[in-house]
Protein backbone atom coordinates (compact mmCIF):
# COMPACT_ATOMS: atom_id res chain seq x y z
CA UNK A 1 0.00 0.00 0.00
CA UNK A 2 1.37 3.32 -0.91
CA UNK A 3 2.88 5.64 2.26
CA UNK A 4 0.63 8.91 1.49
CA UNK A 5 -2.68 6.42 2.02
CA UNK A 6 -2.13 6.58 5.71
CA UNK A 7 -1.85 10.19 6.34
CA UNK A 8 -4.53 11.14 4.17
CA UNK A 9 -6.66 8.35 6.30
CA UNK A 10 -5.63 10.04 9.42
CA UNK A 11 -6.81 13.32 8.59
CA UNK A 12 -10.36 12.16 7.28
CA UNK A 13 -10.83 10.42 10.80
CA UNK A 14 -9.96 13.30 12.89
CA UNK A 15 -12.24 15.27 10.63
CA UNK A 16 -15.24 12.50 10.77
CA UNK A 17 -14.19 12.90 15.28
CA UNK A 18 -15.00 16.57 15.13
CA UNK A 19 -17.55 16.95 13.01
CA UNK A 20 -19.66 13.90 14.33
CA UNK A 21 -19.79 16.25 17.51
CA UNK A 22 -20.85 18.92 15.85
CA UNK A 23 -24.19 16.38 14.06
CA UNK A 24 -25.00 15.14 17.85
CA UNK A 25 -24.75 18.22 19.28
CA UNK A 26 -27.62 19.80 16.42
CA UNK A 27 -29.72 16.65 16.88
CA UNK A 28 -30.17 17.10 20.07
CA UNK A 29 -30.91 20.70 20.03
CA UNK A 30 -34.11 20.12 17.35
CA UNK A 31 -35.21 16.74 18.82
CA UNK A 32 -36.52 18.88 22.04
CA UNK A 33 -39.13 21.41 22.52
CA UNK A 34 -38.37 24.48 23.70
CA UNK A 35 -39.59 24.03 27.23
CA UNK A 36 -36.76 21.47 27.63
CA UNK A 37 -34.10 22.83 26.16
CA UNK A 38 -32.46 24.17 28.55
CA UNK A 39 -32.83 20.73 30.99
CA UNK A 40 -31.33 19.24 27.44
CA UNK A 41 -28.64 21.86 27.33
CA UNK A 42 -27.26 21.00 30.22
CA UNK A 43 -27.12 17.07 29.75
CA UNK A 44 -25.92 18.14 26.31
CA UNK A 45 -23.25 19.77 27.85
CA UNK A 46 -22.11 17.16 29.92
CA UNK A 47 -21.81 14.20 27.81
CA UNK A 48 -19.91 16.25 25.38
CA UNK A 49 -17.28 17.72 27.52
CA UNK A 50 -16.86 13.54 28.20
CA UNK A 51 -16.68 13.14 24.47
CA UNK A 52 -14.36 15.70 23.91
CA UNK A 53 -11.94 14.26 26.26
CA UNK A 54 -12.32 11.08 24.71
CA UNK A 55 -11.96 12.38 21.20
CA UNK A 56 -9.13 14.51 21.78
CA UNK A 57 -7.18 11.56 23.52
CA UNK A 58 -7.83 9.72 20.24
CA UNK A 59 -7.07 13.02 17.90
CA UNK A 60 -3.61 13.27 19.75
CA UNK A 61 -3.21 9.50 19.67
CA UNK A 62 -3.28 10.27 15.78
CA UNK A 63 -1.58 13.46 15.26
CA UNK A 64 1.45 11.58 16.89
CA UNK A 65 1.08 9.60 14.64
CA UNK A 66 0.66 11.54 11.83
CA UNK A 67 3.64 13.64 12.95
CA UNK A 68 6.16 10.00 13.08
CA UNK A 69 5.08 9.43 9.47
CA UNK A 70 5.99 12.61 8.42
CA UNK A 71 9.25 12.88 10.37
CA UNK A 72 10.62 9.41 10.00
CA UNK A 73 9.35 8.67 6.16
CA UNK A 74 10.76 10.64 3.92
CA UNK A 75 9.81 7.99 0.85
CA UNK A 76 5.97 8.63 2.25
CA UNK A 77 6.15 12.70 1.38
CA UNK A 78 7.91 11.67 -2.01
CA UNK A 79 4.58 9.48 -2.84
CA UNK A 80 2.58 12.43 -1.75
CA UNK A 81 4.56 14.97 -3.63
CA UNK A 82 4.45 13.00 -7.39
CA UNK A 83 1.14 12.19 -6.75
CA UNK A 84 0.39 15.93 -6.30
CA UNK A 85 2.48 16.82 -9.54
CA UNK A 86 0.59 13.95 -11.22
CA UNK A 87 -2.91 15.34 -10.26
CA UNK A 88 -1.83 19.12 -11.94
CA UNK A 89 -0.21 17.51 -14.86
CA UNK A 90 -3.53 15.60 -15.38
CA UNK A 91 -5.89 19.64 -14.57
CA UNK A 92 -3.27 20.68 -17.22
CA UNK A 93 -4.02 18.36 -20.00
CA UNK A 94 -7.77 19.12 -19.26
CA UNK A 95 -7.39 22.51 -19.13
CA UNK A 96 -8.41 22.94 -15.93
CA UNK A 97 -5.81 25.57 -14.79
CA UNK A 98 -5.03 28.89 -16.35
CA UNK A 99 -1.69 28.51 -18.57
CA UNK A 100 0.71 31.12 -20.49
CA UNK A 101 2.92 30.77 -22.70
CA UNK A 102 4.05 31.99 -26.35
CA UNK A 103 1.71 32.17 -29.25
CA UNK A 104 -0.38 33.89 -31.88
CA UNK A 105 -3.51 35.55 -31.05
CA UNK A 106 -6.65 36.63 -33.88
CA UNK A 107 -9.06 38.77 -34.11
CA UNK A 108 -11.69 38.34 -36.44
CA UNK A 109 -14.98 40.88 -36.95
CA UNK A 110 -17.99 41.24 -39.34
CA UNK A 111 -17.77 42.71 -42.47
CA UNK A 112 -18.99 46.30 -42.29
CA UNK A 113 -19.28 46.40 -46.26
CA UNK A 114 -23.10 44.84 -45.28
CA UNK A 115 -24.13 48.31 -43.49
CA UNK A 116 -24.09 49.59 -47.36
CA UNK A 117 -25.05 46.32 -49.03
CA UNK A 118 -28.19 46.23 -51.65
CA UNK A 119 -31.58 45.28 -50.00
CA UNK A 120 -31.36 42.23 -51.94
CA UNK A 121 -28.06 41.29 -50.72
CA UNK A 122 -27.53 38.44 -48.20
CA UNK A 123 -26.56 39.82 -44.87
CA UNK A 124 -24.67 36.20 -44.27
CA UNK A 125 -22.21 36.96 -46.84
CA UNK A 126 -20.86 39.94 -44.11
CA UNK A 127 -20.99 38.00 -40.77
CA UNK A 128 -18.56 35.44 -39.24
CA UNK A 129 -20.12 32.07 -38.71
CA UNK A 130 -19.55 29.43 -36.40
CA UNK A 131 -17.91 27.49 -38.95
CA UNK A 132 -15.52 30.49 -39.38
CA UNK A 133 -14.31 29.60 -35.88
CA UNK A 134 -14.20 26.33 -36.02
CA UNK A 135 -11.96 26.10 -38.98
CA UNK A 136 -10.27 28.45 -37.63
CA UNK A 137 -9.65 26.90 -34.20
CA UNK A 138 -8.78 23.33 -36.22
CA UNK A 139 -5.77 24.85 -38.36
CA UNK A 140 -4.63 26.06 -34.91
CA UNK A 141 -4.92 22.91 -33.19
CA UNK A 142 -3.12 21.20 -36.58
CA UNK A 143 -0.17 23.80 -35.80
CA UNK A 144 0.14 22.00 -32.49
CA UNK A 145 -1.60 24.88 -30.34
CA UNK A 146 -1.76 23.45 -26.48
CA UNK A 147 -4.17 25.88 -25.50
CA UNK A 148 -6.65 27.74 -27.02
CA UNK A 149 -9.82 30.21 -25.60
CA UNK A 150 -12.11 32.30 -27.54
CA UNK A 151 -13.51 35.56 -26.09
CA UNK A 152 -11.93 34.20 -22.42
CA UNK A 153 -13.54 30.60 -23.21
CA UNK A 154 -11.08 27.71 -22.61
CA UNK A 155 -11.61 25.17 -25.67
CA UNK A 156 -11.56 21.61 -24.02
CA UNK A 157 -13.01 18.25 -25.41
CA UNK A 158 -16.49 18.65 -24.31
CA UNK A 159 -16.30 22.17 -25.91
CA UNK A 160 -19.50 23.02 -28.01
CA UNK A 161 -19.40 25.96 -30.84
CA UNK A 162 -22.90 26.20 -32.54
CA UNK A 163 -24.59 29.44 -33.70
CA UNK A 164 -27.97 30.68 -31.77
CA UNK A 165 -29.50 33.37 -33.71
CA UNK A 166 -26.95 36.39 -34.36
CA UNK A 167 -24.54 35.20 -31.65
CA UNK A 168 -22.26 32.21 -31.27
CA UNK A 169 -22.51 30.08 -28.25
CA UNK A 170 -19.11 28.41 -26.90
CA UNK A 171 -19.11 26.31 -23.63
CA UNK A 172 -22.80 27.37 -22.77
CA UNK A 173 -21.54 31.08 -23.44
CA UNK A 174 -22.93 33.33 -25.91
CA UNK A 175 -20.32 35.26 -27.30
CA UNK A 176 -20.75 38.27 -29.87
CA UNK A 177 -17.75 39.51 -32.39
CA UNK A 178 -15.08 40.54 -32.31
CA UNK A 179 -14.07 37.35 -31.70
CA UNK A 180 -10.86 36.96 -30.06
CA UNK A 181 -9.18 33.84 -30.47
CA UNK A 182 -5.81 33.00 -28.53
CA UNK A 183 -3.54 29.88 -28.90
CA UNK A 184 -0.34 28.87 -27.10
CA UNK A 185 2.01 27.28 -28.89
CA UNK A 186 5.02 28.11 -31.66
CA UNK A 187 4.17 31.33 -33.24
CA UNK A 188 5.82 30.70 -36.47
CA UNK A 189 4.21 27.12 -37.03
CA UNK A 190 0.79 28.27 -36.28
CA UNK A 191 1.07 31.73 -38.30
CA UNK A 192 2.03 29.26 -41.20
CA UNK A 193 -1.05 27.25 -40.08
CA UNK A 194 -3.06 30.45 -40.09
CA UNK A 195 -2.09 32.17 -43.11
CA UNK A 196 -2.81 29.07 -45.34
CA UNK A 197 -6.47 28.44 -44.45
CA UNK A 198 -9.82 30.11 -43.23
CA UNK A 199 -8.18 33.56 -41.58
CA UNK A 200 -7.20 34.14 -45.60
CA UNK A 201 -10.26 33.31 -47.35
CA UNK A 202 -12.01 35.90 -44.58
CA UNK A 203 -8.91 38.82 -44.98
CA UNK A 204 -9.54 38.11 -49.06
CA UNK A 205 -13.36 38.52 -49.09
CA UNK A 206 -13.27 41.42 -47.09
CA UNK A 207 -13.61 40.82 -43.40
CA UNK A 208 -11.69 42.54 -40.75
CA UNK A 209 -9.10 40.03 -39.44
CA UNK A 210 -5.79 40.83 -38.15
CA UNK A 211 -3.25 38.63 -35.48
CA UNK A 212 -0.17 39.49 -33.32
CA UNK A 213 2.67 36.57 -32.51
CA UNK A 214 3.81 36.80 -28.76
CA UNK A 215 7.10 35.72 -27.32
CA UNK A 216 8.03 34.44 -23.61
CA UNK A 217 8.34 37.66 -22.60
CA UNK A 218 5.10 39.04 -23.59
CA UNK A 219 2.85 35.99 -23.21
CA UNK A 220 -0.41 35.00 -24.18
CA UNK A 221 -2.66 34.14 -20.88
CA UNK A 222 -5.38 31.89 -21.28
CA UNK A 223 -7.73 30.88 -18.78
CA UNK A 224 -8.84 27.51 -17.09
CA UNK A 225 -11.92 25.37 -18.04
CA UNK A 226 -14.86 26.43 -15.39
CA UNK A 227 -17.19 24.57 -17.00
CA UNK A 228 -18.02 20.29 -16.09
CA UNK A 229 -16.90 17.56 -17.43
CA UNK A 230 -19.96 14.68 -17.63
CA UNK A 231 -19.39 10.62 -19.18
CA UNK A 232 -22.76 9.19 -19.57
CA UNK A 233 -20.66 5.99 -22.02
CA UNK A 234 -17.43 6.14 -21.13
CA UNK A 235 -16.25 3.93 -18.73
CA UNK A 236 -12.24 3.08 -17.52
CA UNK A 237 -11.31 -0.07 -19.20
CA UNK A 238 -10.01 -2.05 -16.64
Amino acid sequence: MRKWVLPITIVCIISGLLLSLQFKAQASLTSNPIGQRNEALVGLINNSEEEIVKYQEAINVLREELDKIENSSPTGQVDIKQLQQKVQKAKLQAGLLPVKGRGIKVIVDDNNAGLNAAPNDDPNRYIIHYENILNIITELKLGRAEAISINGQRIVTPTEIRCVGNVILVNITRLAPPFEISAIGNPDILEEMLLSGEYDLLKGTGFPVSYTKYNSENPIEIPAYTGTYQFNYTKINE
